[in-house]
């Protein structure tokens, strides 16, 4: 009895401990690649903003992406062929709505029905492959007949696909985008917006699978379709991602080449340095879209960095006139500044969206560099229990008002940087540390009450035995 009571015990500790881990794990789940949503800050026209290179290049776009933040823009939102970068969406969607190991088979349309110059595989109609071997084709090789085939097997059709396309797009941010095939092939109403590429590609790297597919360097055709030229192995089209090439960068995580007649070169391309994450795209482009790209990634990573906004609010509250207010931010995310820029710099406004206490309200911070705006985040602002009356002079004084769950609060004052008292409030995982304590309180309570009836069992049985004996 006392063994099984043990293991019980045991086992209700592991369940226990393991819920702990897994509880307090999800509190620091976070996107893969920079910011899941597609919010911009375009604040590159301020004054001191870095110098940016000289490129060839006729339109162009780089933002960075934890903090949105847009470093770069050369007719961003100029109309432009996209050519094969459009597979990139393709890919997007291919992943979205198919299995690795689906098979996927050529029609007559796939091979046949493509403009003079865009397919040079001997892909015969009926032939099959799988889902993964279509994308790596497609991505790596940029093979027009396996976007056609990827498109039919989506979709049914080509228009079909193209619709999927256009709404995806739309969803990812593109405003001013219209596609109507999956290869990129000259077409005069396909046609998009470096800002617009900038978006999609930005959704495309939160699939880890796309940056898988779009990351290799090579994809070999042996037993399958045989490029006309005899070859059977081929190097991916971004020369970046290539380590002996002279183009190599390694901070290039993936991308997509393009070229047609009426595009010319085109680029997409995500790079990854340090805590940055920037995607840089090449529109209208010459010979020369790798050195561009190349000009572009060095003035990001140059010439910027990151500041989280927890660290930005604690330098702005710590030369607050009066730190009667203490400011938690509940989902913190990243500011980009010039390198260099000081962020008590900055200003802030805060907007009361509701008031979760008598003494805690949640709104809205906001930082403006140069009166623009360059980030925002859910923010809580709280009465320190030490200086609660000199906060409620600031409410009478104007620095802080409130009309109908709005208002704001200006933090640019310097001063001296106050502790937050330990009154402040619980956080999450004290409160999952107290649930699970009572739990395991009540689980030992049981335990030990268990015990205890089954020791009064055996004594009053032993006791029967005696009288027995005597009788």
């Amino acid at each position: 009895m006392r063994f099984i009571v043990k293991k019980r015990f045991w086992s209700c500790l592991w369940i226990l401990l393991v819920t702990a881990i897994c509880i307090c794990g999800a509190e620091s789940v976070s996107a893969a690649v920079g910011k899941a949503d597609h919010t911009l800050y375009d604040y590159s026209s301020a004054e001191d903003w870095p110098e940016a290179p000289e490129i060839t290049a006729g339109s162009a776009y780089l933002i960075e992406l934890n903090s949105g933040a847009v470093l770069y823009s050369k007719d961003g939102d100029v109309q432009s062929y996209p050519a094969s970068t459009t597979k990139i969406l393709t890919a997007l969607l291919v992943l979205e709505n198919c299995e690795l190991n689906e098979e996927v088979t050529f029609s007559y349309n796939s091979i046949y029905d493509i403009e003079d110059g865009g397919h040079h595989y001997e892909f015969q109609e009926g032939e099959v492959l799988t889902v993964s071997e279509c994308l790596q084709f497609l991505l790596v090789e940029s093979v027009n007949e396996v976007a056609y085939a990827l498109a039919e097997h989506v979709a049914g059709s080509i228009d079909a696909f193209a619709e999927m396309m256009n709404e995806r797009a739309a969803e990812l941010g593109a405003t001013n985008t219209h596609f109507t095939n999956p290869h990129g092939l000259n077409d005069e109403d396909h046609y998009t917006t470096a800002h617009d590429m900038a978006m999609i590609l930005w959704g495309c790297v939160q699939s880890e699978a796309f940056r898988q597919y779009a990351s290799q360097t090579e994809v070999s055709l042996s037993g399958r379709a045989v490029k006309t030229d005899g070859f059977s192995t081929y190097t991916n089209h971004h020369l970046m991602l290539i380590p002996t090439s002279e183009y190599y960068n390694s901070s290039v995580v993936c991308g997509k080449t393009g070229y047609t007649s009426l595009a010319g070169n085109t680029l997409v391309t995500y790079a990854s340095q340090g805590d940055m994450d920037v995607i840089c795209i090449i529109m209208q482009g010459s010979s020369d879209r790798f050195e561009d790209t190349q000009k572009l990634l060095d003035y990001a990573f140059d010439s910027f960095s990151l500041t989280s906004m927890s660290a930005a609010t604690s330098t702005n509250l710590s030369e607050a006139g009066n730190l009667s207010l203490v400011t938690d931010v509940v989902e913190d995310a990243s500011l980009c500044l010039p390198t260099g820029v000081n962020v008590s710099s900055l200003t802030t406004e805060f907007a009361v969206r509701e008031t979760e206490e008598s003494d805690s309200v949640l709104g809205v911070k906001t930082w403006y560099y140069q009166g623009m705006e360059i980030g925002s985040a859910t923010v809580q602002m709280s009465l320190a229990s030490s200086s609660a009356s000199s906060a409620s002079s600031e409410e009478e004084s104007g620095e802080v008002s409130a009309s109908d769950g709005t208002a704001e609060t200006s933090e640019t004052e310097s001063a001296e940087e106050e502790e937050k008292s330990s009154s402040d409030g619980w956080n999450v995982l004290e409160i999952v540390a107290l649930v699970l304590l009572g739990i395991l309180l009540f689980f030992l309570l049981a335990i030990l009450i268990r015990l205890l009836q089954n020791h009064n069992r055996r004594r009053r049985k032993r006791r029967k035995k005696r009288r027995r004996r005597r009788r």
